[in-house]
């Protein structure tokens, strides 16, 4: 518990420092933690018999980020256009071709899924921070909405579904977690939602964007923690990684910030921007 502590007092303000100043220092501090994300993601995924293509994977994955820090500001939507699908189209090229090169031909498909899997799981989904953060002229504000929303969300999912928790929610993936606990996450992430906004005090939102963006993050949010614990079910590891020592490995800290960011994304530049 103290090297938990320990590693929050000094991991949480320099992550807030760069949040608030963003641009080009968040940009790489984002990227930083989500390469060695998806690092940890092929070191779980990997085996005797599936072999990702890590060299091409990881320098797909650092041109989708590259790709979303550099878009055109008018770009509403710019994830889904332009250079992240060329990348994403060459990467798929590259990785075809090496295939065609390799030693184990029988679990050709498998290898193939999970390279691809780790662009997606990890810096696809993980460009979507960058576009929050610099949506104008409220990213930083959305963005501790997000990263304030899932702790919160967490930590309420965490205390009740222990305590009070007793139905399991998905016992075969993570057998801790509970329905009730699920339940109560939600509705601390549309209170935090509420909270949050007599703080950024954001007049053109209103009370029906509070309750979905609060509803966003609390579903969300729990759904990436379980798709990174049906990962690790899978790869037969308790953490992805020692990178915070007493937290886990970089894709343990970020898995619900991974679905949280582009449902909340969308959300802000379709209804409320």
């Amino acid at each position: 518990m103290g090297q938990r502590l320990l590693t929050a007092a000094v991991v949480i303000p320099v992550i807030l420092a760069f949040i608030w100043v963003g641009t080009l220092p968040f940009f790489i501090v984002a990227a930083v933690i989500l390469m060695i994300a998806q690092w940890e993601f092929y070191g779980i995924a990997a085996s005797p018999q599936i072999s990702p293509h890590k060299g091409i994977c990881l320098s797909a994955g650092f041109l989708i980020l590259a790709s979303a820090y550099l878009r055109p500001s008018n770009m509403l939507l710019s994830s889904q256009k332009g250079i992240p699908a060329l990348v994403l189209t060459l990467s798929l090229a590259a990785l075809l071709v090496g295939h065609l090169f390799g030693k184990n031909i029988r679990y050709f498909i498998e290898s193939l899924g999970v390279s691809m899997a780790g662009i997606f799981m990890i810096p696809w989904l993980g460009s979507y921070f960058i576009l929050l953060r610099d949506i104008a002229p409220y990213g930083r504000e959305y963005f501790l909405l997000m990263i304030g929303g899932v702790w919160i969300v967490d930590t309420a999912a965490y205390i009740v579904g222990s305590k009070y928790g007793k139905k399991k929610l998905a016992k075969t993936i993570s057998p801790n977690k509970t329905a009730l606990g699920f339940i109560a996450g939600v509705i601390a992430g549309v209170a935090f939602a509420f909270i949050w906004h007599l703080v950024a005090k954001l007049e053109f939102i209103n009370t029906l964007d509070l309750v979905v963006m609060g509803l966003i993050i609390g579903i969300s949010s729990q759904i990436g923690d379980l798709i990174e614990s049906m990962v690790k079910r899978a790869g037969l590891v308790k953490d992805s990684g020692l990178m915070f020592p007493g937290h886990g490995g970089a894709y343990d800290r970020i898995d619900s910030l991974l679905t949280a960011a582009p449902c909340l994304y969308y959300y802000i530049v379709i209804f409320i921007r």
